[in-house]
């Protein structure tokens, strides 16, 4: 099976969720992503209790009706904004050749990156990922997307050629960890430094297995 068949049939078994506010017209996304920008603002300036709707209207210059109507909780909004995060970096290195002889070494390389725009702004990142941990059922769809996100982000990294079913499941316990390791991190249980360590070993240890499946096979 091509890449491009063994992509297409792992989409048609989990339909891809839609960025956030991709389905409104111009002029409303553009609003809706004038809210997600101010709560990202605020967030830098003061951290997760920094964002109240009432600010964030403010900020943004809609009505606080107009916020609550496209985000009924500041949480949703958070998740959004982690989500517009993730799909910035992913857009980065979109056809970008990564450093590294190895899967391993590229998706490392990537998320160096990321924790260096962790350390440039550890009060929003705080926030976002707050965000993540106290959001409930209502932001599915965004956590739906987040995590298709950070799946496509390390598969690409990864650079593998044909993408199979073990290569998506690899990946995607690669973007678990690393929303895990976040969580520790927003708790202060790991250091910047740590959240990579971990992150190493655990790259490794996901590829190191997928390599001897692939061998066996």
């Amino acid at each position: 099976m091509t890449e491009e068949s063994a992509m297409g049939a792992e989409a048609r078994k989990h339909p891809v969720a839609q960025s956030p506010g991709s389905g409104l017209k111009p002029a409303q996304r553009a609003r809706y992503l004038r809210i997600v920008d101010s709560a990202k603002q605020l967030a830098s300036e003061g951290g997760y209790d920094a964002v109240q709707m009432r600010a964030v209207a403010d900020r943004s210059g809609v009505a606080l009706g107009t916020v609550y109507r496209y985000f009924p909780s500041k949480n949703q909004l958070l998740v959004v904004a982690m989500v517009t995060q993730f799909e910035e970096v992913g857009e980065h290195f979109s056809g970008a050749a990564l450093p590294g002889d190895t899967p391993h070494e590229r998706i490392m390389g990537v998320l160096r990156a990321s924790v260096a725009r962790l350390e440039q702004d550890p009060k929003q990142y705080d926030a976002l990922v707050r965000a993540v941990m106290f959001a409930d059922a209502s932001s599915a769809p965004e956590l739906d997307r987040l995590g298709q996100v950070l799946t496509e982000l390390f598969a690409k990294s990864a650079g593998i050629e044909i993408v199979t079913e073990e290569v998506l499941n690899a990946v995607r316990i690669v973007a678990d960890v690393w929303m895990s390791t976040l969580v520790a991190w927003a708790n202060g249980r790991q250091s910047a430094e740590g959240v990579l360590i971990h992150m190493d070993t655990a790259v490794r240890l996901v590829f190191d297995r997928l390599e001897r499946l692939q061998r066996a096979s």
